[in-house]
């Protein structure tokens, strides 16, 4: 859109386009015009829309006129249209814009995304920073004149109410909750009072109607017999449906050796012919298998036009491969070549596997060879991106299958679909056909959805099996970024696996699956794609538009004594100073003394006036006393505010940019005194002492002009969270800023934290990065019931 269409857009009806006033208001309201505002107490700066188009999305913003419902904890609903980035307010408990304050080179060298930012600033008290101002660095002359400036107006602080402030505050020692809650239906529930009601008699249905009981064949999961076979009687091979009591073959071939289905490639007659050279091939090898019946896929699956029925068949043919005396495979010729070529195909790998013997019979018109599940793994099978021995899913899967190794319920879901995913899909119906070829290998099974997503499928296969809870575990890892994920608006098939496909490998932080111990529970698969609805974790709002003024408690040494007697004193002897002179002064000017003493007394002149010049003098002495007190007031406050830190209050706090922690310390505290430290293992940025389990600073953050910044994932940012509970930094990076951490796991030793950023169209949390945190947040971190996770990629929010 260029600008003066979108300055035309922006006047409303009845509203004459020159009138500056109403052109004014109407700029106003424009979330991405890059310009400073002012509200709730915060200038800030929206986002710019030539950016987020060209350069952080890469497509134009959307003009979304629809007024999306929100519906908060309470049940309250507001409507709201798609805006800049929001959260949740943890006061208001409905969503609002983000604020997220940056450091000044980033906000200088580097705009905003789709959020408001605000100037790094903290909440130091007022006397605080007159203190160390007055005490900061200068030569001796500079640094006594600031003292004596500043003198008073700290008096007169401190003389306040809130002057007070170094003293110890009752404060909770919980952190700020994350007030969320889906009220949405999942697609998927693990409990069937959980679906939506029509899908809940869809559930009921479908429940009675797939036992043996049924009557409608292709609602049944699991198959004790073949539905039809090819059975040779009185000398004829006929089609049958009474299959029971009968020894059969299974087989095996591919489309692209014998191309039975007729195509724009592959004529009429010559797919008929490939039918019958198949059958007379079949039909002998099965004979010389000792056998009269067999089970061919393009005679014994219904036809593609019965689609529920073909797919039924399709989905079951485990069962049929389970009960087959043999496994054929039927080849062209015995040569390598076609063996890898049919052993590339992803459905071959379950008809091999899942064979009741270990011997798989290979046929060619010509000759007849036996091969064993072991040595298909090198013959047969390729694995493709096996280098070495410890990466060969398939082979791991054939000797699981022949008995030599027996694998985990972890193991046996994800080493399978990497096996599967490894082999080529031709011939897949829908978009979920792989975790139906993975079915095959499972216990349990799960009724076909064709409305499914890949994701949506792998994730029912799972919660429908005892796999350990390995979704639960999927939340909390932190995969490496895929270099096969090419485009982020629309993730394809490819990138859906790679979800599951991340789990067989160790993540960013070198943990296992098997490592991660859950500490949430999946409620339910949602509508949307790449979506779960969890329970059971703990979640806390990220603060991101300023730095709270710190709450804390302190020991209390002799020092500190010291210093509040000091300041306390201070006045004492300065009013009872000025108190004297006053006094003294007066009668010294206005009476008269004389060296006789009083008639009828016998003791001396009280009005003599060396007593009221002493009292004077002592007057003057105090003031001298009060003003060198009051000279170091500024170091008596660095100290009441100072000292070690007992408890604090908790909070998770966040910027963009990174900054030296002595920065940090002297903007959220005022001062330095070595109380911020970098965790040692939040994130792979941190670096450790090599002595000791503590952190230390990143080179390239205390001195960035010598040493480079670390490489980021396409799209990435750098951001600090810190914690205040624990006085610990973390660096991690994410393309927009989170504003939930959600405590879903523990390994190690810590706690594995998610941290999501909130899209309000869909109230759904997205996951940005899993950073660690030390145990004793998990009880600091209140309970959270309901709440929507996306998996995936949240770029196209705006499109």
């Amino acid at each position: 859109m260029s600008a003066e269409k979108h300055q035309q857009a922006l006047v409303g009806p009845g509203k004459r386009k020159g009138n500056p006033k109403w052109a004014f208001w109407k700029r106003n309201k424009d979330p991405y015009s890059g310009k400073r505002y002012f509200d709730a107490g915060y200038w800030y700066r929206r986002p710019q829309r030539e950016y987020i188009e060209n350069e952080f999305q890469g497509f134009p913003i959307a003009d979304d006129e629809t007024e999306y419902p929100h519906r908060d904890i309470y049940g309250r609903v507001t409507t709201q249209k798609k805006d800049v980035l929001q959260y949740i307010s943890p006061t208001e408990s409905t969503p609002r814009p983000l604020l997220v304050q940056a450091t000044p080179e980033v906000m200088k060298n580097q705009p905003a995304g789709d959020w408001r930012r605000v100037k790094l600033d903290g909440k130091v008290p007022t006397v605080l920073k007159i203190s160390e101002w007055a005490l900061s660095q200068g030569n001796f002359c500079l640094r006594w004149f600031r003292i004596i400036l500043v003198v008073p107006a700290i008096l007169i602080l401190l003389s306040l109410p809130l002057g007070k402030a170094w003293e110890d505050t009752e404060f909770d020692d919980s952190y700020t909750e994350f007030p969320n809650y889906t009220w949405d239906y999942p697609k998927h529930a693990r409990n069937r009072l959980d679906c939506r009601p029509s899908n809940e008699r869809n559930a009921e249905n479908a429940s009675v109607h797939s036992g043996t009981r049924s009557s409608d064949v292709s609602t049944k999961i699991r198959l004790l017999r073949p539905r039809l076979l090819v059975v040779l009687r009185n000398d004829k091979w006929e089609l049958t449906s009474d299959t029971s009591q009968i020894p059969y073959a299974f087989i095996s071939f591919t489309a692209s050796h014998f191309p039975f289905r007729p195509s724009k490639t592959v004529s009429v007659d010559k797919a008929v012919s490939a039918q019958n050279t198949l059958e007379e091939l079949a039909q002998r090898k099965t004979l010389e298998a000792g056998l009269e019946a067999y089970w061919i896929d393009f005679r014994c699956c219904a036809p593609n036009e019965e689609a529920e029925l073909h797919t039924a068949d399709v989905h079951r043919m485990c069962d049929v491969i389970r009960s087959a005396d043999h496994v054929l495979v039927l080849l062209p010729e015995l040569s390598r070549q076609r063996k890898l070529e049919w052993g590339a195909r992803m459905w071959t790998l379950p008809e091999a596997l899942l064979a009741r013997r270990q011997e798989i019979l290979f046929c060619s018109p010509t000759e007849t060879t036996t091969i064993s599940k072991l040595a298909m793994a090198d013959q047969v099978w390729d694995d493709g991106d096996a280098s070495d021995g410890d990466h060969q899913p398939t082979r791991v899967l054939a000797e699981h299958y022949s008995g030599v190794l027996t694998l985990g319920r972890l193991e046996l879901f994800t080493i399978g679909l990497e096996a599967l995913a490894n082999r080529q899909q031709n011939g897949t119906f829908y978009q979920g056909d792989i975790a139906y070829a993975l079915m095959g290998l499972l216990h349990n099974r799960i009724q076909h959805d064709r409305s499914d997503t890949l994701f949506q499928s792998l994730a029912k296969l799972s919660l429908a099996n005892d796999s350990d809870r390995l979704i639960e575990r999927m939340v909390c890892m932190f995969p490496r970024p895929s270099p096969m994920a090419q485009n982020p608006y629309n993730p394809s098939h490819q990138e859906q696996e790679n979800l599951f496909l991340s789990l067989t490998a160790p993540d960013q932080y070198h943990t296992q699956l098997w490592d991660i111990e859950p500490l949430c529970q999946v409620a339910g698969v949602a509508v949307q794609d790449q979506t779960l609805i969890l329970d059971s974790c703990r979640g806390v709002s990220i603060r991101w538009k300023a730095f709270p003024q710190m709450k804390y408690k302190r020991s209390y040494g002799f020092r500190k004594l010291i210093a509040e007697i000091v300041l306390r004193s201070g006045a004492f002897w300065s009013g009872l100073g000025l108190g004297l002179i006053i006094k003294y002064a007066w009668d010294f000017n206005n009476k008269t003394y004389s060296d006789e003493p009083k008639f009828g007394a016998n003791f001396p002149n009280t009005d003599d006036w060396s007593t009221d010049v002493g009292l004077i003098f002592l007057g003057v002495v105090a003031v001298i006393f009060a003003f060198l007190l009051s000279l170091g007031a500024p170091a008596a406050v660095r100290r009441l505010y100072g000292g070690r830190v007992m408890q604090s209050a908790p909070w998770l706090v966040g910027f963009e940019g990174v900054m030296p922690a002595k920065d940090l310390e002297v903007l959220i505290f005022g001062n330095c005194e070595g109380r911020l430290t970098y965790d040692p293992s939040s994130t792979p940025f941190c670096e450790r002492d090599p002595a000791e389990r503590i952190g230390v600073e990143p080179l390239w953050i205390s001195s960035p002009e010598k040493y480079p910044r670390p490489a980021l994932p396409q799209g990435h940012r750098l951001f600090t969270l810190v914690d205040t509970g624990s006085l610990t930094i973390s660096v991690f990076s994410a393309r927009r800023p989170p504003s939930v951490a959600l405590v879903c796991g523990r390994e190690g030793g810590m706690l594995r934290a998610v941290l999501c950023h909130y899209e309000r169209s869909d109230n759904c949390l997205y996951k940005e990065t899993v950073v660690r945190m030390d145990s004793v947040t998990l009880n600091q971190a209140k309970g959270l019931s309901w709440v929507k996770v996306g998996l995936g990629d949240n770029w196209g929010r705006l499109g």
